[in-house]
């Protein structure tokens, strides 16, 4: 891992990290019902921080997305031993998580949804981790923090978007599921 982050084009790369990012986001939901589309795509209305974390969300993930067409794949190296299997867990968890919620909303207490409130989140965070360490891309680590940071009072508003719609049953959901990982008392 070099200090200088790279910057040499490379569209192959970009298009299999891209390409397999949105196989497994949007596959399984538009293999469910295409109408979850709209629902993977909502933002509830967001609040204080919320609403400064947005910009910070979006410009990091958009970072996120495009950088690897100037990254490489470190095949050869550990960078790669040590990104893929990362990147495959979370490229795992994502489309888990997708097929689960494109079969619908209320649904989301089974499957993964029983381990982690925010499975799909927890997933990219292990898939652009697993990038950056595969490109050997201390820039890319970084980046997937911040989004993951950003991300954290993004899901507030959601939580409070839930809370709202469910009621009881979601808030019992909460108590008993963690936001990231983890079930009743010992949860992240």
């Amino acid at each position: 891992m070099s200090l200088i982050p790279e910057f040499a084009f490379s569209p192959l790369h970009g298009l299999l990290v891209l390409g397999l990012l949105i196989a497994a986001r949007y596959g399984p939901i538009l293999a469910a019902d295409r109408a979850g589309l709209r629902r993977a795509d909502f933002f509830p209305p967001l609040e204080g921080r919320e609403q400064q974390a947005m910009p910070v969300f979006m410009l990091s993930q958009l970072a996120l997305l495009l950088y690897p067409f100037f990254l490489t794949l470190k095949f050869g190296t550990p960078w790669v031993w040590l990104g893929a299997p990362l990147m495959a867990a979370g490229w795992l968890l994502i489309g888990l998580a997708a097929a689960a919620f494109g079969r619908g909303a209320g649904q989301l207490a089974s499957g993964v949804y029983r381990f982690s409130r925010n499975p799909m989140y927890v997933g990219y965070f292990l898939y652009f981790a697993g990038v950056g360490l595969a490109t050997a891309s201390w820039l890319y680590l970084l980046l997937a923090l911040i989004e993951q940071i950003a991300l954290a009072w993004i899901i507030r508003s959601e939580e409070r978007w839930c809370l709202a719609q469910y009621g009881e049953p979601y808030r019992r959901y909460m108590q008993s599921v963690g936001r990231y990982l983890g079930r009743g008392q010992r949860q992240f």
